[in-house]
């Protein structure tokens, strides 16, 4: 959760943040799909919790630049952690390695999972942003 100044310089740079935010999602969901998944070549705990500590600074992210919008948020994250998957498959289509990552339920669960974490991060940091802002407001 990042503090309220941190917030307001997100929300006074918005384009540069969602950029910031869509290139994370892109590379990262790119990266890691075959690092991530448990019971398949190439499953790594250590790169699965880095993962998610991304995850975690991108909904916070996006807690500065919408607000309210939790459907915008896990559209934005479905559509560009598929384009991620589908590039780094497109990269490396036919490699060995990939066999087992090329199933139709990695291929569609996969972002469908990642968008539905950053969404439910999204949800939480956001009920704590208004929370610390109505406090703050108290004082």
């Amino acid at each position: 959760m990042f503090g309220t100044d941190d917030y307001k310089k997100i929300g006074n740079n918005k384009k540069h943040f969602l950029f910031f935010n869509l290139m994370t999602i892109l590379f990262f969901t790119g990266i890691s799909f075959t690092f991530v998944i448990p019971n398949l070549k190439g499953f790594d705990l250590g790169f699965s919790f880095l993962v998610f500590l991304i995850y975690i600074v991108v909904a916070n992210v996006f807690v500065g630049i919408f607000v309210h919008k939790t459907e915008l948020v896990f559209f934005i994250s479905l559509l560009f952690s598929a384009l991620g998957m589908g590039w780094r498959l497109w990269l490396e289509w036919g490699e060995f390695s990939l066999v087992e990552h090329t199933n139709v339920v990695v291929i569609v669960g996969y972002p469908c999972i990642t968008a539905l974490i950053i969404t439910l991060l999204y949800a939480v940091s956001e009920k704590f942003k208004t929370k610390k802002i109505v406090i703050v407001d108290r004082k």
